[in-house]
C-alpha cells in the first residue's frame, strides 16, 4: 500500500467571481416581503452541486432547524402560515407549483396571489414572510423534495404553522 499525507492532496481551484451563489430574481407582482433567489448549479463530470444559502456574500440568519420534505406526484401541501418565522424553501427537482396569498390585512400587497413553478428546471431559494399563507403541489410523475432552512427551530410543543384545508373557498386558487 501506498503511503498518503496531506501533501499530496490538491486545493481546488477558486469559484470564478462572475458566477453568482444565488441571483435575486427581481418580482414587482411578488407579494411583500417576499424574496426569491435563483440557485445556481455548478457541474463537472462528476455530476453537479447547487449552494442552496450562504452567508459568503451577505449576512442571512443561520437556520436553526433544516429538514427534507417529499412530495408524492400530485400531492398537495396546503394551506399553511407561520407566524413568527420565515420559511426559507430551497427548490432544486422535480415539478413544484408553490402558490402564495398575502392575507395581511396591512402589507400594501393584501390578497395578492403568486403562482411560481420551481424545481429542476427552475431552481429558486424561496423566502416567506410570517403571515403569507402558502402551499405546494407535486405536479411532476415522480417524488420530488425540497428543503426548508426556516429561521426559527420546529417546537413540537408550541407548533408554529397554522392550517386550513386545500380547497378553501376563502383562498382564490384551485389546486388542479
Amino acid at each position: 500500500m501506498e503511503n498518503l499525507s496531506l501533501a499530496d492532496f490538491v486545493d481546488d481551484e477558486p469559484w470564478r467571481d462572475d458566477v453568482p451563489l444565488l441571483e435575486d430574481v427581481s418580482g414587482e407582482d411578488l407579494i411583500a416581503g417576499v424574496r426569491i433567489q435563483r440557485l445556481v448549479t455548478r457541474a463537472d463530470k462528476r455530476g453537479d452541486l447547487t449552494v442552496l444559502m450562504s452567508a459568503l456574500r451577505e449576512p442571512i440568519a443561520a437556520p436553526p432547524h433544516v429538514y427534507l420534505v417529499s412530495a408524492e406526484p400530485g400531492s398537495i401541501r396546503a394551506w399553511v402560515y407561520h407566524k413568527r418565522q420565515f420559511d426559507r424553501l430551497a427548490y432544486t427537482n422535480g415539478d413544484i407549483r408553490v402558490v402564495l396569498y398575502d392575507l395581511r390585512e396591512d402589507s400594501p400587497t393584501y390578497r395578492r396571489l403568486d403562482i411560481l413553478d420551481v424545481g429542476a428546471t427552475n431552481k429558486i431559494l424561496l423566502t416567506i414572510p410570517p403571515f403569507v399563507v402558502h402551499g405546494v403541489q407535486n405536479r411532476g410523475n415522480s417524488t420530488a423534495t425540497f428543503v426548508n432552512m426556516p429561521t426559527n427551530v420546529y417546537d413540537p410543543k408550541n407548533p408554529d404553522k397554522s392550517r386550513v384545508r386545500f380547497d378553501h373557498p376563502g383562498i382564490p386558487y384551485r389546486f388542479g
